[in-house]
């Protein structure tokens, strides 16, 4: 049976890494070069940075390790207990910087590094420069036909992502997806990240401005994680796609803790797509049957 968007779609939310773009080289080895840059007594590897940065990025997003530096990101306590600091540090009001301060530390913590604080200072601030740059991000090569192409329809168009306010304010408007987009919600504004319904229901109400009287069953969600985007977008009331971008291998799922419900594997496979080629695709089949 052919996969038939119902009811007709007015607007689309999109996810942003993996989606959009993704980090132009693996984020252990810029901490790595960083490192090296910086001149650290014996600088971590990429290849103790990898695994330490996935689990300081598990931790300080979810449950625990990262205590004492909040307003500056400098501390001298280097435990792993107490609380994280989900959505990048919403309701503690963390800054960008200081979030991302917290997440490196304690990666070099994993590494089993313990450097004094203008050692650090040193390291992060190229660390977090680096990622305000256009050599740290790429744009996914379907993202921009397909946002014009998009656009052409005459459907609204925003983001809704579990990034920082700094993917949005920054990341986006210098890789030129600003222009493509009404809307921008992020996990960090709202303080919900998705597979939650909350973040969704921002989607919503944004798309609602643009497009006065729009039902949730009218909004399209495109992105690359089961979980997070697709059945979490379903559950809050919305249609959903899963991209597929497995053969691209600078695609990460970075919140792989990510739990989702019981599905089946027909219904995932019915709506996973391997680009936004197809996704164009599908939108105009639906167009014509809807017609019909």
């Amino acid at each position: 049976m052919a996969r038939v968007l119902w009811p007709a779609v007015k607007a689309l939310s999109l996810d942003v890494t993996g989606t959009l773009l993704v980090h132009r080289h693996p984020i252990h080895e810029t901490y790595a070069a960083c490192a090296l840059w910086a001149k650290l007594e014996n600088p971590p590897s990429a290849e103790e940075l990898k695994p330490a940065f996935k689990e300081a990025f598990r931790e300080t997003s979810k449950s625990g390790c990262a205590t004492g530096f909040l307003a500056t990101g400098r501390g001298e306590g280097h435990g792993c207990s107490g609380p994280g600091y989900p959505c990048f540090g919403h309701e503690d009001n963390l800054s960008s910087r200081s979030w991302w301060a917290l997440v490196v530390k304690a990666a070099l913590r994993h590494c089993g590094r313990n450097y004094a604080d203008q050692d650090f200072d040193r390291f992060f601030r190229r660390v977090y420069q680096h990622y305000g740059t256009l050599d740290a991000y790429e744009e996914l090569s379907d993202a921009k036909p397909f946002l014009d192409w998009a656009r052409q329809q005459g459907l609204a168009i925003g983001v809704t992502t579990n990034s920082d306010t700094r993917t949005l304010d920054d990341v986006l408007p210098m890789l030129g997806f600003h222009d493509h987009l009404r809307w921008f919600v992020c996990g960090r504004e709202v303080g919900s990240e998705k597979p939650e319904p909350w973040i969704f229901v921002e989607t919503y109400r944004q798309a609602n401005f643009w497009v006065d009287g729009i039902k949730r069953e009218e909004i399209l969600h495109i992105g690359d994680s089961l979980a997070a985007d697709f059945c979490g977008a379903r559950a809050a009331g919305l249609q959903a796609v899963l991209l597929d971008r497995s053969d691209n291998q600078k695609v990460t799922q970075y919140q792989d803790w990510l739990e989702h419900p019981e599905i089946s594997e027909e219904d995932v496979k019915a709506w996973t797509l391997r680009d936004l080629g197809e996704v164009k695709d599908l939108l105009q089949r639906s167009i014509i049957q809807q017609l019909q």
